[in-house]
């Protein structure tokens, strides 16, 4: 029996287990490693806070690329959703906690079914992966644990880096007052609730733990900083803006590209049409796009243009856009747009000075928590299986050290520029490749295309699995 190792657990590695369970005409053993007790669900999905929403509406958000309403058809098996009309179910922003029961709960279903109708064998091994080694035609799976895992093909979904470490002049990595991390036992840390808080970042994660604070009953002032002072903004439905198409076309420079979105940009607030519907555009040929661009217009980008592109492109749900407006309105949250200069710690608190528009102030909270979102660049990593497999020459650095190379059929390339036979990898650790790559309308057609790939490496000679419904997305494009 052939086996896989799929290093990940979360979306990424889930659904591309479930794919290749799919796919394979003959038996698999494949293991997915990973250290959470529960596979499927990964970081954002393991949420336990109902105020967590998903970032998209329910319609775009199955995990299966050739079955687009499979989320939603499971959405109108539960009794809490039985009432609903499905036109309305369609566009609801469900809790994230159901989206990772969905995904559990698929991933139990699809592998108690192969394993009694083809001989499948799923292992979740609670581990972490320290080592790859090449070994013929195979390769070796070194774990934490002491145990190896021998391979035909090994899958790298490792997802979303840690927090990069918040260096501020003053500040103690190591304080008890600081959170480095709001994703890992953070809730523990805090001090009484009626002491300020300062949240660095006002992104997505900054979201997250605002509600997070608002449903532990926070009674203190939350101050989130950024050089921006932005939010993320709300989305929005009922507009449409037929004038362009995103750039279907032949990909464009940066130059030429940021001057056609400014041109209508322009013309669409001139119309009353929220701008933002022009990222919406955007959104399929992201890819393409980024591809043609050189090195320089690339790094052009992620230093001047990307803030705003975060803002437009990675919206929340309605709902909680208005939750934090009303915060804002009472006074209980306040957004800071300046820059972080110093800290102090004096008694039980951290005086933070801040530099805006206005000056310098400084800003007394009881606990600073790091909401900068995951660390983008990659090697040398806190990762030993990544910091082993470059050193090995396994891997190289994209050009923009966002991730690491990786070919059109998700192969990795090692250091000579040769593409691997045996490793493969998706998701967000090829954002310095694709920039687009950590949303499941992507990650959904990736596992799809990744499992298809080895399947048919695998077994050349086998016929495809009846039943299983072609997806004609291009390898590595956006998949609706």
């Amino acid at each position: 029996m052939k086996g896989i190792v799929i290093i990940g657990g979360g979306f990424s590695g889930t659904i591309t287990a479930v794919n290749l369970g799919r796919l394979s005409s003959v038996p698999l053993h494949i293991y997915i490693v990973d250290n959470n007790k529960g596979p499927c669900r990964g970081i954002a999905y393991n949420t336990r806070n109902s105020s967590h929403l998903l970032n998209v509406a329910a319609r775009n958000m199955s995990a299966l690329a050739d079955q687009p309403n499979h989320f939603v058809e499971w959405l109108m098996t539960r009794a809490d959703y039985l009432e609903e009309p499905v036109a309305s179910l369609r566009e609801r922003f469900v809790p994230r906690r159901v989206y990772g029961e969905y995904l559990h709960n698929l991933f139990r279903w699809t592998s108690a079914l192969l394993a009694e109708g083809k001989k499948m064998t799923f292992e979740h091994v609670i581990d972490q992966a320290e080592q790859i080694t090449i070994d013929g035609q195979g390769a070796r799976v070194k774990l934490a644990g002491g145990r190896t895992l021998q391979a035909n093909r090994v899958i790298l979904a490792l997802g979303n880096q840690p927090p990069v470490p918040f260096r501020l002049k003053g500040l103690d990595a190591n304080s008890p007052k600081y959170i480095g991390d709001p994703w890992l036992g953070w809730e523990s840390k805090l001090p009484s609730k009626d002491r300020d808080l300062l949240i660095i970042g006002t992104g997505l994660t900054a979201v997250d733990t605002i509600l997070s604070l608002q449903d532990l009953g926070w009674q203190g002032k939350i101050y989130a900083v950024s050089r921006n002072g932005w939010l993320p903004l709300s989305h929005f439905k009922g507009m449409d803006y037929p004038d362009w198409d995103g750039g279907a076309g032949s990909p464009a420079r940066l130059r030429a590209l940021l001057s056609l979105f400014h041109r209508h940009y322009r013309e669409a607030r001139a119309r009353g049409i929220n701008p933002a519907i022009l990222v919406d555009k955007l959104r399929p040929h992201t890819q393409h796009h980024w591809r043609n661009f050189t090195v320089a217009e690339k790094k052009q980008f992620n230093r001047h243009l990307r803030t705003r592109w975060n803002v437009m492109r990675h919206r929340i749900a309605p709902e909680i856009h208005q939750r934090l407006q009303a915060a804002m309105a009472k006074g209980q949250l306040q957004l800071i747009k300046g820059r972080l200069r110093q800290c102090e710690e004096s008694g039980d608190a951290m005086l933070l000075t801040i530099e805006g528009a206005a000056g310098r102030h400084q800003v007394r909270a009881g606990a600073v928590i790091n909401c900068t979102g995951p660390q983008e660049n990659y090697l040398p990593s806190n990762s030993n299986l990544l910091n082993d497999m470059l050193a090995q020459g396994l891997i190289e650095p994209d050009e923009m050290n966002m991730g690491i190379k990786v070919q059109s059929n998700f192969a990795v390339i090692d250091r000579m520029g040769r593409a691997s036979e045996l490793i493969y990898a998706l998701g967000s650790i090829m954002k310095g490749t694709l920039w687009e790559t950590i949303a499941v309308p992507e990650l959904r057609s990736q596992a799809f295309r990744l499992a298809e790939t080895i399947c048919s490496q695998l077994h050349p000679d086998s016929q495809p699995v009846a039943g299983i419904a072609e997806v004609r997305e291009p390898v590595m494009e956006y998949c609706i």
